[in-house]
C-alpha cells in the first residue's frame, strides 16, 4: 500500500505538488498534509497511518522538520511517540526506496 493509499484509508486529506531537482532524489513528489489538515490536531489518525505505513516496509523512512528545526527519523517510534513529534512538525518527508533489480 502506498502512503497516500494509507492517508485515504485514514480518512486524511492532503494535496501532492510536484517536487523537481537537479540531483538524483528518492522520490519526485511531496504530500502535503499539513495544509490540508481542517482539525487542529488529527496527529492521531495521521500518526497511526505512519506507523502502519512504515512498519509494512523496512525500505520506508519518514523524516519529520519540527518549527525548531530540529531533525527527526520516526522509524521504529510508537503512535504515542509520533504524536509528539508531529505536534512539533513544519514539514515533512515520506521516501520510500524502490527495490533494486536484482540482474
Amino acid at each position: 500500500m502506498s502512503f497516500t493509499e494509507a492517508l485515504k484509508e485514514n480518512g486524511i486529506e492532503f494535496s501532492r505538488r510536484i517536487q523537481l531537482a537537479e540531483g538524483p532524489m528518492a522520490a519526485g513528489w511531496i504530500v502535503d498534509v499539513f495544509s490540508a489538515l481542517k482539525d487542529p490536531a488529527p496527529w492521531a489518525a495521521l500518526a497511526a497511518a505512519l506507523v502502519a505505513w512504515l512498519r509494512a516496509k523496512a525500505s520506508r523512512k519518514v523524516i519529520v522538520t519540527t518549527k525548531e528545526n530540529e531533525v527527526i527519523h520516526t522509524e521504529g517510534m510508537s503512535v504515542a511517540d509520533t504524536i509528539k513529534v508531529l505536534e512539533r512538525a513544519k514539514s515533512m518527508a515520506v521516501i520510500e526506496i524502490p527495490p533494486k533489480d536484482n540482474p
